[in-house]
């Protein structure tokens, strides 16, 4: 098995850890979020991080970061005529960056390139720690 495969998979065993930093980190950065979307939108948020995971973890594997920037490109422009901000996606995917850098900094390398091919694909607005 490549690093690449054993990023992504680790990347998909440890999803829920991952998704509940995620967003932790989102709306403790962003404390109007939980006024305005309350606890149910809290839990879609964190839904929606594990969606993310799970289409990052078989980029990383195959080191396609095109694939996962396609995903990103969907994702913005479903979430945007839903009244979310792309700017918001771009966070989320600074921030997964920075949790997978934190908690396993051996995958940091398969994920950044694959994340910022999705950062790029979005305008930029960020890059991964």
């Amino acid at each position: 098995m490549s690093a690449s495969e054993r990023s992504g998979d680790r990347l998909l065993r440890e999803k829920e850890e991952l998704a509940r930093a995620i967003t932790d980190r989102l709306y403790g950065e962003r404390p109007d979020l939980l006024p305005l979307y309350g606890a149910a939108g809290r839990e879609k948020c964190l839904q929606d991080m594990r969606y993310n995971l799970e289409h990052l973890a078989p980029a990383v594997a195959l080191a396609e970061p095109a694939m996962f920037a396609g995903y990103a490109r969907w994702l913005a422009g479903l979430l945007s005529a839903r009244g979310i901000p792309t700017a918001d996606v771009t966070r989320s995917l600074v921030l997964t960056g920075a949790a997978i850098a934190e908690r396993f900094p051996a995958d940091e390398a398969a994920a950044a390139p694959v994340l910022e091919a999705a950062l790029t694909a979005l305008g930029g607005g960020g890059s991964i720690p």
